[in-house]
């Protein structure tokens, strides 16, 4: 049975197929190193994933591999079939076939074409998708901007100021502004359907839940995290709003809990940030260039609200916040 192991190695299969060849490259060795000489293959290009190829370089790549075809006079074999030429003799009682020379051909110019092709196509959606998500964040500071000029200058907070959960910022700004509830979700987070179909729940939901119930509403903050405030006396103050270009506001929802957090949305390479000023950066770093703050644990690398009011902190929904005593 013939695979198609480039398209399995550019992700461009059918879910069914995807799954046949890898239940073949479980049991078949001869299989696992043509992909692994594939995989040898495409790696130089590795380093030009994210980068819009030259404007013609496609065309002129294909006129150069037709070249060294009709260079090595390989072409007639592999164009008979395809051609006029090829029914006439046909029609003539001549009989024409394939070499393996002409599939290794055919091969190298399949694996040109998708070399030059998937690169771009993949770089097109990296790039549609960060937009996407840093037009939902404006549309969330709007929400925070205008919460903010009705509640003393304030952003929205978890109710509860010594023990809380993270996220409610989205049930806050789901209720008392017009954003739809698209926009809480990146278009590239990697969170399931049915994760998503759970919604933003209502403020009075998450007020009533218990402790049981609190872990079963992780999904209130959307696929983004929020800057929850900072310590004070036993307390968690919320953020003022003081439009600082530096303080991160929200960003892609992380994970984990080490100081190196980062967020999968946008396949782990990188995070849309909104600052407190308005505007959105995409990171591959989550520390603050002049500062040094990261952006996603306190100062003292725990994931929690700030140590002080300059301390931004992003933190994904579900997150149990314990002010220090």
């Amino acid at each position: 049975m013939e695979f198609d192991l480039v398209g399995f190695v550019m992700g461009a299969l059918e879910s069914e197929e995807h799954a046949q060849i890898e239940q073949a490259l479980e049991d078949d060795e001869e299989l696992q190193q043509q992909l692994d000489l594939i995989r040898k293959a495409l790696r130089p290009l590795e380093s030009y994933r994210y980068c819009e190829p030259p404007a013609g370089l496609a065309d002129a790549t294909q006129s150069y591999v037709f070249e060294q075809i009709d260079l090595h006079k390989v072409a007639p074999a592999s164009f008979r079939s395809f051609s006029p030429l090829a029914s006439a003799e046909r029609t003539a009682g001549k009989r024409t076939s394939w070499r393996l020379k002409d599939f290794l051909v055919l091969s190298v110019v399949l694996l040109c074409m998708a070399m030059l092709v998937s690169p771009a196509i993949y770089n097109s959606r990296f790039v549609a998708g960060k937009l996407a998500c840093q037009d939902n964040l404006q549309h969330l500071y709007r929400g925070m901007h205008n919460y903010s000029l009705t509640n003393n200058g304030m952003y929205p907070t978890t109710p509860v100021s010594n023990v809380s959960i993270s996220g409610i910022q989205a049930p806050i700004l789901r209720e008392q502004t017009d954003i739809e509830e698209t926009r809480f979700f990146c278009p590239t987070a990697p969170e399931t359907f049915e994760w998503r179909q759970q919604g933003i729940p209502a403020v009075q939901t998450v007020v009533d839940a218990t402790p049981e119930t609190l872990d079963k509403l992780a999904h209130m903050g959307g696929t983004y995290g929020y800057n929850i405030g900072h310590q004070d006396r036993g307390k968690i103050r919320p953020v003022r709003h003081q439009g600082r270009p530096y303080f991160a506001l929200m960003a892609d929802r992380p994970t984990g809990d080490s100081v190196s957090r980062r967020s999968m949305n946008h396949d782990g390479i990188g995070q849309n940030v909104l600052f407190e000023d308005g505007h959105v950066e995409f990171l591959r770093e989550t520390k603050e260039r002049t500062l040094g703050d990261l952006y996603f644990v306190s100062d003292r690398g725990r994931v929690e609200p700030g140590m002080h009011i300059n301390d931004a902190v992003i933190m994904e929904s579900g997150k149990h916040l314990f002010a220090d005593q």
